[in-house]
């Protein structure tokens, strides 16, 4: 991924590079879901969805958890093999403070 994820969705929470929400009318709009309610990521933070953070319990493979993203929100799914039950997100980004 060139660019960095520095725009989230708050609908549907997908993160993505600022530039694919774009739309024509010179509005946002969150490129998974359509929803005008778009915003900015801190760069410190943009980090945590690029790098490869989180490993599937069930194929072993390893990617950066904004990958693992679907469109049922709360739902994360292997790029992969599409487990959606043994994910470890090992930075703490899914919210549990845990590494």
């Amino acid at each position: 991924m060139t660019e960095p994820i520095d725009a989230s969705c708050i609908e549907c929470g997908a993160m993505f590079p600022r530039s694919e929400a774009a739309s024509g009318e010179g509005d946002l709009e969150c490129p998974a879901c359509g929803a005008n309610v778009v915003r900015g990521i801190p760069e410190q933070y943009s980090a945590l969805t690029t790098e490869a953070n989180t490993r599937c319990g069930a194929c072993g493979s390893t990617f950066p958890r904004g990958e693992a993203e679907t469109d049922i929100k709360g739902v994360l799914a292997c790029p992969v093999c599409g487990s959606t039950s043994d994910l470890e997100v090992r930075d703490g980004t899914d919210g549990s403070g845990e590494e």
